[in-house]
């Protein structure tokens, strides 16, 4: 389990003989793992109170003070349909820049940072019903299992389009 990755991006882009290497902090929701680029990660965060906001979407757990700043909490496994976030000991929010600011997303756990080549990540798989598909990038096979990428901006506005 990664504790805090504040200060572990490291500015990785070529393997052996030029392969171009992408990195994606992994996250877990139940058994499914899902790779966001680590481009897009500001901070890993402990989950601290949150506070719900009457009226919105299901989606939208609340709003968090994380160091002074206000985030909006984004239950992913909802936008996916693969359920809603249990809360558990090890909750995490990962918080992701986006082009509307910052924004956090709640994980039930922040497994590692991968490093992958390029060239190793594939399509995503055929059986993602297409509502889903649209926001995997592709997957690729890692120690635990098999990764999908997020598009994660497309996920999180998904609602606005």
């Amino acid at each position: 389990m990664v504790e805090n990755k504040n200060e572990v991006v490291q500015d990785i882009s070529q393997g052996k003989e030029g392969e171009e290497i992408l990195q994606f902090i992994g996250i877990r929701f139940g058994k499914e793992i899902y790779g966001i680029p680590i481009e897009k990660i500001r901070e890993v965060a402990r989950f601290l109170q949150i506070t719900s906001i009457p009226g919105t979407a299901p989606y939208i757990m609340g709003l968090m003070n994380l160091h002074g700043e206000i985030l909006c909490i984004v239950d992913i496994k909802i936008l996916l349909n693969i359920g809603n976030a249990i809360p558990t000991e090890n909750r995490q929010v990962v918080v992701v820049k986006t082009i509307e600011g910052p924004v956090g997303i709640f994980c039930e756990e922040v497994i590692d940072i991968y490093s992958v080549l390029k060239k190793d990540i594939e399509t995503p798989l055929s059986t993602l019903s297409s509502e889903t598909s649209i926001y995997i990038q592709g997957r690729v096979q890692i120690d635990p299992g098999l990764m999908g990428i997020l598009d994660i901006e497309r996920l999180l506005f998904k609602q606005e389009k």
